[in-house]
């Protein structure tokens, strides 16, 4: 009798840490940053790019590299306030380098507005990208349209703001564009 006891009790120790982390695992997506910047001195634009981004990030070309947006869950939709997401440059499931958050990179929900059909829910928001790491500095804020299903979303943001790059800009410059994320996938 004592041995079933210890069996169960066994059995529900090992449910409750799968459901435990289940619930903790974080979510991926692909980021893609597509900027327009503007040179004080000669009104000149650069273009600033998801590639050129991973390349400052990892301090040299990463042919393949992807961007990835890790958010820990769970991140409920309409969420305001940090979202505690970092960043994470990859090629082949190699892990590159890694923006923790909040020292280096945040993702900021101002305000959000939601409205749900079904297993789906839309949400238009106000959201803050900040970023500064390894010479690539960005406050970006806009409007942000969220698509979710499943507790997480993929979205496209129209951003503005300023960015500063090592080497590129003197100093902080206009910048606008988007920021976008795809449908998220368990990490």
């Amino acid at each position: 009798m004592k041995t079933a006891y210890r069996i169960a009790a066994i059995a529900g120790m090992m449910v409750g840490m799968t459901t435990t982390s289940g619930l903790s695992q974080s979510v991926v997506q692909n980021l893609n940053i597509n900027l327009t910047a503007y040179n004080h001195a000669e009104a000149k634009q650069i273009k600033i790019t998801t590639k050129d981004v991973i390349n400052y990030f990892a301090g040299t070309n990463i042919p393949g590299g992807k961007l990835l947006l890790v958010t820990p869950s769970p991140n409920e939709p309409g969420t305001l306030g940090n979202l505690n997401a970092f960043l994470r440059v990859v090629r082949n499931n190699e892990v590159i380098v890694e923006i923790p958050s909040p020292d280096n990179f945040n993702v900021y929900q101002d305000f959000a507005a939601l409205k749900s059909s079904g297993p789906r829910t839309a949400s238009r928001a106000i959201d803050r990208f900040s970023i500064d790491f390894n010479g690539f500095a960005a406050e970006l804020q806009g409007f942000s349209i969220w698509t979710i299903s499943g507790g997480s979303g993929a979205f496209v943001a129209n951003v503005n703001g300023a960015v500063a790059i090592d080497g590129v800009t003197d100093d902080w410059i206009p910048a606008r564009g988007t920021v976008s994320a795809t449908a998220p996938r368990p990490e």
